[in-house]
């Protein structure tokens, strides 16, 4: 395993806190997914985390700190600073596959 796909496992295991802290489960076991593929020395797993990023209702399309209280849409508190490290780690996610891919062409 390279030092690029450790990077991956380790921002991978972020996103799964992030994403399950917010409530998220759908994107989280996606994440989870990606990680036992490339534990396993499984490629695919590359491809399966890159799947996630485009088209609606992609992992580009997530945001986080989204609530319902008594029927009504609100914000959760720090939601703007949770958003920004989600960003951080999805953008980092998508770099670092790709890379991984490219460098495998």
């Amino acid at each position: 395993m390279g030092p690029k796909t450790q990077k991956l496992l380790i921002v991978l295991d972020q996103l799964i806190e992030v994403l399950e802290h917010d409530g998220d489960m759908h994107w989280s076991q996606w994440m989870r997914n990606t990680r036992a593929r490339l534990l396993a020395s499984d490629y695919s797993g590359i491809t399966y985390l890159l799947s996630a990023y485009g088209g609606m209702g992609s992992f580009n399309d997530v945001v986080l700190g989204q609530s319902r209280v008594n029927g009504v849409f609100t914000w959760k508190p720090g939601y703007i600073e949770l958003n920004e490290q989600f960003d951080t780690l999805r953008a980092e996610a998508a770099q670092l596959a790709k890379a991984i891919r490219d460098s495998q062409n």
